[in-house]
Formats: structure tokens, C-alpha cells, sequence
């Protein structure tokens, strides 16, 4: 008999999870009464490197039970409005009064005029993205946020601002090893709401985040679209429209700039996105 050479095993992949931290946009704790609205809309808002100001975009709403994402929740909103946020630090007060544009603006890398009062729900440095409704505010000058916002002040959206790490969500390596190399692959944040799973990775490479959802049947990638962002950062869960089904907004992070989902009832498909993310 010829011996034959043991075979050679490829060094196993490591999978780590991230300690346990805050919510990057803090908690939904300003003081006040809760209710469900008739309307209510969720917003996402930047503050901008050496700028006071703060920009706000709609993302997902409820008019009359009907849950709408992006320039339909703008339009379904006053002029000038105050909303309740998830930051209570001296760059976004608790409560804050936020106004929507009033000027054109002229996208000049893009060639495109937004009338007021719409306005790109972001830009980078070749154009700027979706046209929606911009609500702004005048903030500190302090390093760029993550901030949501919620309107009209003491509607009950059921609003949870999800922590870094995977505390009390039950996770198997497995659907993630396939994903990595010897470098390894992170496991950044794990939410549960109910039976769904949503999970946000980052692997070996500096663009290869990817995001999962598990609703009982294993784990997939939710949006292929977004492949080349570095990581994701699952900001909250929401139930707007009150259904019990939890709606998931997601902040993409890209070597520049950001782009942000918004998933639905099903998360595993986008209800609303925007991006302008660029390696």
C-alpha cells in the first residue's frame, strides 16, 4: 500500500463579536407623554464637519396607518415643527424646532435643481441623491452625529435605539465562517424583535460589511446593493404604524460618506434607501 499525505486543513476562520456598547444615536428618553398619531414620521439627522447646523431627511412615516418612507413623510409635515430627539447632549436638545428649506438649491456636480422646499436627502463629491423634504437646525459646533428625530413630539412610535454588541440575541458562527478568511469576520450588532434576527457583519476586507436578517428559515443577505460599504450600524427599531411588525432603520458606513436603510414589515427586503457611500 502507497501512504498517502494527511490532508492539509485551511486555518480556521475566527468570527468575533463586539463588546457590548450604546446606541450610536442614544436613547428615545426626552421627557414628556406618549400617544399614537394619526401622522407621525421618523427623521435621520447629520450635523456636518465645522458646521452649527443640523439637517434632518424623513425616512419612514405612518399617515392614517399606512406606513410611507422618504418625501411622503415630509410633505405630511408643518413648516416648522418640533420634534423630540434621541440625543439629549448640547448638540440636539431633547426637544428641538426644526424648519424645512426655503431656498432652491443647485446640485452643480449633478446638474440638477431641487425647488424648495425639496432638497437630496444627501451628496457627495460626483451628485446628490433623492429628492426629499430637508428639515434644518441650528446645533453646536462639535463632531458629526448620528441623530433621530420624531414628529410631532409625543408620538408613540415605539422607538428603540438598538446597542452595539449581540447581548441576549442567541447567534450560531456558522452562517459566517463561509464569509470569512483567516483575518476573521465581526459581528458588530445582533437585534431581535420577535422571531426575526437581524445582524450586521463586518469582514476581512475594508468593504466588505454585509447585513442579515433570519425570519426562520437561516440567515441571508439583505441588500446587495449596498455590497461595498465598510460596515452597517442598526440605529433603532420602530413600529410606526402600530401593527406589531418592527420597522428597522440602518445607517450604512462607507470609507466616505453614508447611505441609510430603511427596512419594512419584511426585513428582508428595503423599504427605503439612500446612498451616498463611495470607497
Amino acid at each position: 500500500m502507497v501512504p498517502t499525505a494527511a490532508p492539509t486543513s485551511a486555518p480556521a476562520a475566527k468570527v468575533t463579536i463586539a463588546p457590548a456598547g450604546p446606541p450610536s444615536v442614544g436613547l428615545d428618553d426626552a421627557p414628556g407623554k406618549r400617544e399614537r398619531a394619526r401622522k407621525a414620521v421618523i427623521l435621520f439627522g447629520t450635523s456636518a464637519e465645522g458646521s452649527e447646523e443640523l439637517r434632518f431627511v424623513p425616512v419612514v412615516c405612518s399617515l392614517d396607518g399606512k406606513l410611507e418612507t422618504g418625501k411622503a413623510c415630509g410633505l405630511a409635515m408643518p413648516a416648522t415643527a418640533r420634534v423630540r430627539t434621541t440625543r439629549t447632549d448640547t448638540n440636539a436638545p431633547a426637544i428641538l424646532t426644526v424648519t424645512g428649506s426655503t431656498r432652491d438649491f443647485h446640485d452643480e456636480a449633478g446638474g440638477r435643481d431641487y425647488v424648495a422646499p425639496t432638497g437630496p436627502a444627501c451628496c457627495m463629491y460626483n451628485t446628490c441623491v433623492e429628492e426629499t423634504i430637508p428639515y434644518f437646525a441650528k446645533g453646536k459646533l462639535v463632531a458629526p452625529s448620528r441623530i433621530l428625530a420624531v414628529w410631532p413630539e409625543t408620538a408613540d412610535v415605539d422607538l428603540k435605539p438598538q446597542p452595539a454588541g449581540a447581548d441576549g440575541v442567541e447567534l450560531a458562527l456558522d452562517p459566517w465562517v463561509g464569509r470569512a478568511d483567516e483575518r476573521g469576520v465581526r459581528i458588530d450588532q445582533a437585534v431581535r424583535a420577535g422571531h426575526p434576527r437581524l445582524v450586521a457583519t463586518r469582514g476581512p476586507c475594508g468593504s466588505c460589511g454585509a447585513l442579515w436578517v433570519d425570519r426562520g428559515g437561516g440567515f441571508g443577505i439583505v441588500d446587495q446593493e449596498s455590497s461595498g460599504a465598510d460596515g452597517f450600524d442598526i440605529l433603532a427599531t420602530s413600529d410606526i404604524d402600530g401593527d406589531g411588525h418592527p420597522e428597522a432603520i440602518v445607517y450604512e458606513i462607507w470609507r466616505n460618506d453614508y447611505g441609510l436603510h430603511v427596512l419594512g414589515n419584511d426585513w428582508s427586503k428595503l423599504a427605503y434607501r439612500f446612498n451616498c457611500g463611495n470607497i
